[in-house]
């Protein structure tokens, strides 16, 4: 157990260089290999200021799982994994709602409150009905920040069978408990009691194992001796049992800075010689011999470990000072070379995630600068765009094309959502763009031009991804919106007039789909001045918050309600500004694109005089 404090400490220093606290999929497979390498650990964990839990443990019937749960509406959400002999993993159960939260949980609460390494008194661990005893200690970011608690523990079911294999003699028997007298291990008894189920079992005292042997020693430490035995460290004595006199001793040693364990030892007298048995020197050569005995147990419960963890706390700061070639090569047990092994995996895969994100913001660099950098200004429109990526790379477009520079009060809006995200997706949309540019202006239908980006896409990517595409032409000269749709949803249209809402629904499959795909071009109109068109991608209104809650179309509404006087670009910031009110610290788990077009006057179609005029609604 000497061990755990070390290994426990090496982790919170791992926590912000390496460790994946905010990936649970990631932090479960680093977690994992550290309990792969250390057999003797029983569970591995984490948990943070939200509510999430992730952890790797060895269950009672064998074999390794992983467990992980997020709390989201007050609901725990659990999904747990068996890991396979050839490291793939299988679902072995999942739960909506398993009640656990690692907050309320004393090792969490404990090493919280203490802002160091603690211990945790014995404990039946939640649900499993396996007594144990936990270290943990807490984790702060680089602001000292408290961020949650990383936790080992430990199955005490293995010291009875280790006590039962310790002799002094032939009718010895050697047992551990607390200062406060719970059982830890005994050769004879079940240290706990099981309930009816894992969360009932509770751990057994001295007083409830019914042996007279075992209330002797307790009446002899309770409560004036067992303080002294705490504090001296070790007390001999003698007592009798059904006629038969017994040696019996206790020794003390500390467990961290929290616990106070006890060694007890009974032998009987008749064990030993006859002639020398009386004797004062045997006395002290069987309290002699108990004291090996307790070191013995305490050097195999927790075996030296300062030079591979002096080593680990030197390999990490090399690290950490940015020495990515950097070699772990510990000395020691097993368990340390193992450690070794995994961390050098570890550190190369962090190499190949730097090299990966430093391609990877290249390729950033260059998909931002595809979409427009401004919007164009054409007569009688308001126009303004944005785009925002979940990750470096996305598969959200949006563009705009004045298609006749003599008559600049038509604008051509593409708007498109490919199928997932990162680089597969930004491939796709960079693809789709450059058919866009190249075949706008030359392509006079609209629906012509989605069938040819159809056929295109379809026969690059051979029915494994799709693409959503909106194009429309929205002029001020007449106030008509031409516009055709790839599976897209519908375009908002509010008129502060009335103060209505309404969405022009309708379109065919969605790009890549059928290559032999119709589409067909539709109409609306005429808008009015002060009208606002707002199309976008389902990354709004499917943005979920904290409690797992959808920002939804109505709260899309109210925005564009709340800023239809202000200009286009204001539109956007008032959309954004709530998007992200409304998420809070919730990661991103979408693109986020829209457009918005605001009709700030329409020349209307000429009059029996044959003069135009112009509609101001503003």
């Amino acid at each position: 157990m000497v061990r755990a404090a070390p290994l426990v400490e090496s982790l919170v220093q791992l926590a912000n260089d390496g460790l994946a606290l905010d990936d649970s999929d990631r932090l479960a497979s680093q977690i994992l290999a550290v309990l792969q390498a250390n057999e003797g650990l029983s569970w591995i964990s984490y948990g943070d200021e939200s509510g999430n839990f992730t952890g790797a443990y060895r269950p009672v019937e064998g074999g390794i799982r992983i467990n992980q749960s997020r709390i989201i509406d007050g609901h725990t959400r659990l999904v747990e994994h068996d890991v396979q002999s050839d490291g793939s993993r299988r679902i072995n159960r999942e739960d909506d709602d398993t009640g656990y939260d690692p907050r309320i949980r004393p090792f969490y609460r404990k090493a919280k409150e203490a802002g160091r390494l603690v211990w945790l008194p014995p404990y039946v661990f939640y649900n499993q009905g396996v007594p144990g005893v936990s270290c943990a200690a807490p984790v702060y970011d680089q602001w000292h920040q408290f961020r949650g608690v990383i936790s080992i523990d430990f199955d005490l079911k293995a010291l009875s069978g280790f006590v039962s294999r310790l002799a002094m003699s032939e009718n010895s028997k050697l047992f551990l408990f607390t200062s406060d007298e719970v059982l830890l291990a005994h050769p004879s008894f079940n240290t706990m009691k099981s309930g009816a189920s894992g969360r009932d079992s509770k751990l057994l005292t001295l007083a409830d194992t019914g042996d007279p042997i075992v209330a002797s020693v307790r009446t002899r430490n309770r409560p004036a001796s067992a303080s002294a035995a705490v504090q001296n460290g070790f007390d001999f004595f003698e007592f009798q049992h059904d006629g038969e006199d017994y040696f019996a001793s206790t020794i003390s040693f500390r467990v961290g800075d929290d616990l106070t364990w006890l060694v007890g030892a009974v032998a009987p007298k008749s064990d030993f010689l006859s002639g020398v048995w009386r004797s004062q020197a045997l006395a002290l050569a069987f309290g002699a011999l108990t004291c090996l005995l307790s070191v013995i147990l305490a050097f195999a419960m927790a075996r030296r470990v300062s030079e591979p963890v002096l080593a680990l706390i030197g390999f990490m700061q090399r690290v950490g000072d940015g020495d990515l070639e950097a070699k772990a090569s510990f000395s020691g047990s097993r368990e340390f070379r193992q450690l070794s092994d995994a961390l050098n995996r570890m550190i190369a895969d962090l190499r190949d995630r730097l090299r990966l994100r430093h391609s990877l913001n290249v390729a950033m660099e260059v998909q931002q600068r595809l979409l427009p950098q401004r919007p164009p200004r054409p007569r009688g429109l308001d126009v303004a765009g944005h785009s925002t990526y979940c990750d470096e790379t996305g598969g959200d477009y949006y563009d705009f094309l004045i298609l006749d520079e003599a008559e600049p009060e038509s604008v051509l809006v593409a708007l498109g959502d490919v199928m997932g995200h990162g680089v597969a997706a930004a491939l796709v949309m960079a693809g789709a763009r450059a058919v866009l540019r190249d075949r706008a202006h030359s392509t006079g239908s609209l629906a012509e031009l989605m069938g040819r980006l159809n056929r295109l896409l379809a026969a690059d990517l051979d029915g494994t991804r799709f693409m959503t595409m909106y194009l429309a032409v929205i002029s001020a000269g007449d106030g008509i919106i031409r516009w055709v749709s790839a599976g897209h949803d519908p375009a908002i249209i509010f008129d502060p007039a009335s103060e209505s809402f309404e969405e022009i629904d309708g379109g065919e499959l969605p790009l890549g789909v059928m290559d032999s795909t119709e589409y067909v071009e539709r109409r609306y109109g005429p808008v009015q001045a002060g009208q606002i068109v707002v199309v976008g991608t389902d990354g709004i209104w499917e943005m979920h918050d904290a409690r797992g809650q959808q920002f939804g179309k109505e709260r899309l509404r109210e925005a564009i309600k709340h800023a239809a006087s202000q200009s286009a670009s204001d539109i956007v910031n008032e959309i954004l500004a709530r998007l992200a009110e409304f998420r809070g610290d919730c990661r991103q788990t979408d693109d986020v694109t829209f457009v918005v077009v605001k009709a700030v006057h329409v020349i209307a179609q000429p009059s029996a005089q044959g003069e135009s005029h112009f509609l101001n609604r503003i």
